[in-house]
């Protein structure tokens, strides 16, 4: 059930807004009992593929359309969410970066977000050379208050944008596990976004959504 809906999602025969059929319509399609079905939909809500309302059902969300830059840019945590830097390394960009950073070195900075000792994001950022000149800040091993975006901003002059390029699924790395503190692989949401001055492309950022952990979906 849930491959096929999501292949009728990714076709475009089922499109964004689109109400689901009820339960009971989906298990007599599918032959299923409703906890299965259940699992189907939780699986699909996982990935991203749709999304809840309540009291009115559950629908195909547009995963071409992401959080809003500007909220972004003012910063990523919610109340009661902590940010906890974990690494600021000067690297070659990896190829898929740098086909929008453009090669090179630039600064890798990887941090989790965290409620209490539950991890929600993990994500990296690799920022451009150029930034470092004016937030000097990013090629220090702590947190951005409140992002080197902003920062940046201020600093410059110059308004940054986001370009969000995808949100997408995977099953769980190693990497991805360890980095999110899971012990079993998982169905994970990943968002990668540009980030822009103009037309210039200064940042690069990949983030990996633990299982359950709501993404805004405009």
């Amino acid at each position: 059930m849930a491959a096929y809906l999501k292949a009728r999602i990714d076709l475009g025969t089922l499109e964004a807004g689109n109400k689901l059929p009820p339960t009971a319509a989906l298990m007599k399609q599918f032959d299923l009992s409703d906890n299965a079905v259940y699992r189907g939909i939780a699986l699909l809500k996982a990935e991203g593929y749709v999304h809840s309302q309540q009291g009115k059902g559950v629908f195909v969300s547009d995963r071409r359309r992401l959080i809003a830059g500007a909220n972004r840019i003012k910063g990523i945590t919610s109340p009661g969410e902590t940010i906890h830097h974990k690494l600021s390394a000067r690297v070659e960009a990896p190829d898929w970066v740098a086909a929008d950073l453009g090669e090179g070195e630039c600064v890798n900075r990887v941090r989790t977000v965290n409620r209490q000792d539950f991890i929600l994001q993990a994500s990296q950022s690799w920022v451009h050379l150029d930034v470092a000149e004016v937030v000097p800040e990013v090629d220090e091993p702590q947190a951005c208050d409140p992002t080197w975006q902003a920062i940046y901003e201020q600093r410059s002059g110059n308004p940054v944008d986001v370009a969000s390029k995808t949100v997408d699924a995977r099953i769980t790395s190693a990497a991805d596990r360890e980095a999110l503190g899971l012990d079993a692989d998982f169905a994970v949401l990943v968002m990668r976004s540009v980030y822009v001055t103009g037309d210039k492309v200064i940042g690069v950022g990949e983030g990996i959504y633990a299982p359950g952990h709501p993404l805004a979906i405009a």
